[in-house]
């Protein structure tokens, strides 16, 4: 199930339709255009985005994440779920009408959770922490990437 976003998890504005930003932000492949600490995504699973689809995230200078699609709610929500060792995240992406500055766009809110399990339930909330603050840091470079196209 997809997190309930709160008003602490970052957006982002970005100058392009609801369908134009969810097609290409629902896709595990485009990630590593815009994400700073991802190397490179493996794909488990061919085909377009959809429920269950599966893929590794290889990070840069960190662990490999397993991922696998939850949600899929065209041009409204999308979630993901994965672990490594002992920690499991969840990312859910909320997509809104939004304009800004007289310009038609869209509001996309990532909302991270980490959890850890056993003696790495700590580090779960650190995570948390950490993640929500390097998606804050890739936003301007997100909507950049997402207007390009």
């Amino acid at each position: 199930m997809a997190a309930v976003p709160t008003r602490w998890d970052p957006s982002v504005f970005v100058g392009v339709p609801r369908d134009v930003a969810f097609a290409y932000l629902a896709d595990p492949r485009n990630r590593p255009e815009w994400q700073a600490t991802l190397a490179r995504v493996e794909l488990l699973d061919d085909g377009p985005p959809r429920v269950g689809m599966r893929w590794v995230d290889h990070m840069v200078g960190g662990p490999a994440f397993g991922l696998r699609i939850t949600e899929l709610v065209v041009d409204e929500r999308w979630a993901e779920a994965g672990t490594t060792g002992p920690v499991r995240a969840e990312v859910t992406m909320h997509f809104e009408d939004a304009v800004r500055d007289g310009v038609a766009g869209t509001v996309v809110r990532i909302v991270v959770r980490v959890r850890g399990d056993g003696l790495a339930r700590p580090m779960g909330w650190l995570a948390t922490g950490l993640l929500s603050a390097a998606v804050r840091l890739d936003l301007p470079r997100l909507a950049r990437v997402v207007e390009s196209r």
